[in-house]
């Protein structure tokens, strides 16, 4: 029985590799479950064993990569820090580093940014993406929400403005990535783009220093 199982897990597995390498290699609409199965040496009916179907066994090969806004799920824990907004600051910069050095979740960010049509069967994974991206944003806000009302976001900053700004910046440097075939450097560019954006978001008290310039300009 024991053996049976891991065989079960083998073949799950093996398919779920090769969905991903000719999903990447070929894109999704142009991948027929036909070919998955003789890129994993298993038979269709091995696949309708493990997965109902292609949207199925798309929704598995993502939940198993370990995708940038997977750091967010996790996020929670920040909203009791001392510095909510600082630490949203470095899961973001976090981010971005684990994801350069994961292969897989490179190659399923690429499929499910540039490889799918979420039209006809996997229309419904197009919803799963987007209550991922919703429960992101949620967390988002919720940590500007605290850093305003512990005084930390500048005036002109809404908690809703500032986490647009951030994921749109977030997604958009992952995108462009890699529609560039990562042409840049996206942990030097991450870096200095958002150590800007959130020097940006944040209130700051007028320096000393600053002080006898104000006062001559006052007077």
């Amino acid at each position: 029985m024991r053996r049976t199982k891991e065989a079960a897990a083998e073949t799950r597995c093996a398919i779920l590799d090769a969905a991903e390498q000719m999903f990447f290699e070929r894109g999704v609409s142009q991948t027929s479950l036909s070919q998955i199965a003789a890129a994993a040496n298993v038979t269709r009916g091995a696949i309708y064993w493990h997965f109902t179907g292609k949207s199925a066994l798309f929704q598995a090969m993502q939940e198993r990569a370990y995708l940038p806004q997977e750091e967010f799920f996790q996020a929670q824990n920040i909203l009791g820090e001392s510095d909510p907004m600082a630490a949203l600051h470095r899961v973001t910069l976090e981010s971005i580093r684990r994801f350069v050095a994961d292969e897989r979740a490179r190659r399923v960010l690429t499929i499910l940014t540039l490889r799918c049509e979420y039209v006809g069967e996997m229309a419904e994974a197009m919803i799963c993406h987007r209550e991922a991206e919703h429960h992101m944003h949620r967390t988002v806000v919720q940590v500007f929400e605290r850093a305003r009302d512990m005084g930390l976001l500048r005036a002109g900053w809404t908690p809703q403005l500032a986490a647009n700004a951030c994921i749109c910046i977030f997604t958009g440097i992952f995108t462009e990535w890699l529609q560039s075939k990562e042409e840049f450097d996206i942990v030097e560019m991450g870096t200095l783009t958002f150590d800007g954006l959130f020097a940006g978001f944040r209130a700051e008290a007028v320096p000393v220093e600053a002080a006898p310039m104000s006062l001559a300009l006052a007077g």
